[in-house]
């Protein structure tokens, strides 16, 4: 039998009774909706979740921390991250750039008589913390002094806007005590003062308290606050952290390991998106358990009716046969009504889907107008190929047996069946 005379026929059966063609193929079609808006759903909060760290920071940073691999909260054991680490961690295959930072003591920014708490961050120009979030100004340069890159709470104080505290002079106080909020954090040694110019303003969504110093400004300060010189703080005291720039994403876990080697703690973004996208996955396979059920429900609608198809054209099906037609296009026939169910049912279902997403979308919006502008409901090709495919083979799987049983009936005892 000719593909386009099996084509013919199976429609024309599908069509003959309507009422029930349209309720099966509806039946998938719920089922293949709710495949299709949940596993939407958890693709789009996943999306919104990794974009979130995306936002943070560069997935091919490995974050170095002075402690013992694998060490958190008390169980931390202290390590010293000196000058030899550092050559160590540039010596590692794949790392392509070292930056080092060190935190200067806690000081306050006196500035239009409001003072205001910060955290001095030194770090080494080019580092990966200084990068694209400005509102004006620039970044900080090789073998710069003196110079402060404030986040824009902080460049309010200094001037109306970002643009005019740039070039400003602003006094920071280091060291003593300090008041973060309603704490007061004694501090240690004694506070000095040091006069910096604002060479770059950055958004403050990064931090509000930030302070970017240049990393020789941060060991000096420190080194002041505690009666000794820089390089006795960087042999006793060592660096605060150390950022490595990996060659690219696909090797952070080597450059992790590497350093966990050499007996320090390590971090990456990439490790996060990794987990995250296991936790997804198995959120996803839930979520489609969900909606399998629905398919199950409606393929045993497509056997109840298929089943119901074969009893009542027995006849039909002996004078098939009588009249050549082999067992195998009799299959064939069945399979390819049950497939024009699955077809119709998983077209109207990822419509359905879609529109229902849509709609949930709409209301989280509406509910919501604060709320992320990415996309909350994400379909893409391989989902809708894959629940058309799904709505297809449940069709098939549920067709099989009806379709079986009319291939195996005798030609004489069909002629004979009233």
């Amino acid at each position: 039998m000719r593909a386009s005379d099996l084509f013919d026929l199976a429609f024309g059966n599908y069509t003959r009774s309507r009422l029930r063609s349209t309720l099966t193929t509806l039946g998938v079609a719920i089922g293949t909706a709710l495949v299709v808006l949940l596993i939407a759903l958890a693709t789009g909060a996943e999306d919104n979740v990794k974009r979130s760290i995306f936002s943070i920071g560069d997935l091919r940073l490995v974050t170095v921390q002075p402690f013992q691999p694998g060490a958190t909260g008390l169980s931390a054991v202290p390590r010293t991250i000196g000058d030899d680490h550092v050559a160590k961690f540039k010596a590692i295959p794949h790392a392509q750039s070292v930056y080092r930072q060190y935190d200067a003591p806690l000081g306050t920014l006196l500035e239009g008589g409001e003072d205001a708490a910060i955290r001095p961050q030194g770090i080494e120009a080019g580092a990966p913390v200084d990068r694209g979030d400005l509102l004006a100004g620039r970044h900080l340069e090789t073998n710069e002094h003196a110079v402060a890159v404030i986040p824009g709470n902080l460049a309010r104080l200094v001037a109306a806007t970002p643009d005019a505290a740039v070039g400003k002079k602003v006094t920071l106080r280091l060291g003593g005590a300090v008041k973060l909020g309603s704490t007061r954090i004694s501090g240690s040694g004694t506070p000095r003062d040091y006069v910096v110019t604002v060479v770059g303003v950055f958004d403050e969504q990064a931090s509000q308290t930030s302070v970017r110093i240049p990393l020789d400004d941060a060991l000096l300060a420190g080194a002041e606050n505690r009666g000794l010189t820089p390089d006795a703080v960087r042999q006793n005291t060592g660096y605060s952290g150390v950022a490595i720039e990996s060659e690219d994403s696909q090797y952070v876990a080597e450059v992790v390991k590497s350093v966990q080697e050499l007996g320090f703690s390590a971090f990456s973004l990439k490790q996060v998106i990794e987990q995250i996208d296991k936790g997804f996955g198995v959120f996803r396979g839930i979520l489609a358990g969900i909606g399998g059920v629905a398919l199950l429900v409606a393929a045993i609608g497509i056997a109840n009716t298929m089943v119901m198809a074969v009893l009542e054209r027995t006849r039909e099906i002996g004078i098939m046969k009588a009249v050549g037609a082999s067992p195998r296009d009799i299959r064939s026939l069945f399979l390819a009504e049950a497939a024009l169910v699955g077809v119709f049912g998983g077209v109207i279902g990822l419509a359905l889907g879609i529109l229902g997403g849509r709609a949930i979308e709409l209301v989280i919006r509406n509910l919501n107008p604060q709320s992320n502008p990415a996309p909350i409901f994400i379909v893409d090709l391989p989902l809708a190929l894959g629940a058309m495919g799904l709505a297809l083979l449940v069709s098939l799987v549920a067709g099989f047996l009806p379709s079986r049983r009319a291939m195996r009936m005798s030609a004489l005892s069909a002629l004979r069946y009233e």
